[in-house]
């Protein structure tokens, strides 16, 4: 395809490092608004993961994918060098970068902006460094290195999705220019139309808890078998379960007999799904241990349905009054939390309201692609 010469600027965006969770969210909502930027030409670098979510069958004339998968390695990280990516910066004579999530393993020759959202190196005061096992604690230690080092001299400035973790950021990489721009939920979820509704989920009559993640040890999701055993204890006449987007043989085992009634592992789901999968629950449940942003928030908030989440500085920065807090290692409070907002009907409709009001506070999917289309172009020379 020739893009002739009637584009202000060809701009690459760079999501061939994206595999699973947020990233691929974030990626295809921005992807998606890219042919409202019509004055801009866009090569879109996806990853075979991110290649999934799209129909390539009708490009709007100012997009241009390219399936590519980057090998993350130190020696990239340390040396910047991508054949494969300086190859399609200089064929499609390319003016700027935006990699929409780094580290990225690589350094072009033009402006690159990156996008900021690994919380292991900027929340280091979070509960999970005391339940991780000395080799993991090692091994973060080696990546932090590494990953920080390419966020430093691989990208010309950064963006972040959380005006707290810009501030904490700031304070490890000095002197680089580091952009705020929030997340937000897809745009799928205000058109009922493209919803996919084929996920079978048995009808249930208790009260049910969805949690949208993947497997992450962050994601602090075993704590739900603990959480499930508390709750038929203390209240054995409480109906409930618990949906989880994860597939069962990487979460339940021959030990978990006696719980395996009240959780539903239904494995990955595509972005299209998930508004019809909200509708099926009566609360969202996010134990997380670290996050830059969740989409999850902002998607509950959309959906109307209560959050319950960890009491932790990101959530609080995030949710403000739109949730209902615990501490995420503590299975007696979050059990008690649990059975509290399945019976407190005020509680609920007050946390509602509050998060209608604090979707507000974020920029949407259309403020979001135009904010960070902005820092781009007005880097450009």
């Amino acid at each position: 395809m020739n893009a002739g010469s009637a584009f202000r600027s060809r701009i690459l965006i760079n999501c061939s490092n994206l595999k699973i969770g947020g990233g691929i969210q974030v990626a295809h909502s921005f992807i998606d608004k890219l042919s409202e930027f019509n004055e801009y030409y866009f090569i879109v670098v996806v990853s075979d993961n991110l290649k999934l979510e799209f129909d390539n069958s009708n490009l709007p004339n100012n997009i241009k994918y390219i399936n590519y998968n980057v090998k993350a390695s130190i020696i990239n990280a340390i040396f910047g060098v991508n054949y494969f990516l300086d190859k399609v910066l200089r064929d499609e004579k390319i003016s700027a970068v935006f990699s929409v999530f780094g580290p990225t393993y690589w350094r072009p020759k033009v402006f690159h902006l990156a996008g900021y959202a690994i919380p292991h190196y900027v929340y280091t005061d979070s509960p999970f460094f005391k339940n991780i096992t000395t080799y993991f604690k090692y091994k973060l230690k080696i990546m932090k290195l590494f990953h920080l080092f390419d966020f430093k001299y691989n990208n010309s400035s950064i963006v972040t999705e959380n005006i707290d973790v810009t501030k904490r950021l700031k304070n490890i990489l000095v002197n680089k220019e580091i952009y705020t721009v929030s997340n937000y939920y897809n745009q799928v979820f205000d058109n009922p139309e493209q919803w996919d509704r084929t996920i079978y989920v048995p009808e249930f009559m208790g009260f049910t808890l969805l949690t949208i993640s993947a497997n992450y040890p962050h994601k602090n999701l075993l704590i739900i078998k603990k959480v499930v055993q508390k709750l038929k204890i203390e209240y054995p006449e409480f109906q409930f379960r618990f949906i989880l987007t994860i597939n069962e043989s990487e979460f339940l085992n021959e030990s978990d007999k006696d719980i395996k009634d009240n959780i539903l592992c239904i494995g990955k789901i595509a972005i299209n799904q998930c508004p019809a999968l909200y509708d099926k629950c009566n609360a969202v449940f996010l134990p997380t241990l670290l996050e830059c942003f969740s989409a999850t928030y902002p998607e509950a908030m959309r959906m109307r349905k209560p959050i319950l989440t960890s009491n932790l500085n990101f959530a609080f920065e995030l949710c403000g009054d739109a949730a209902i807090y615990f501490n995420p290692l503590n299975v007696d409070e979050i059990a008690h939390k649990i059975y509290q907002v399945a019976y407190d009907n005020d509680l609920k409709v007050r946390v509602v309201k509050n998060g209608i009001k604090q979707l507000m506070m974020f920029n949407d999917y259309t403020v979001r692609a135009k904010k960070y289309i902005q820092i781009v172009t007005n880097n450009i020379n």
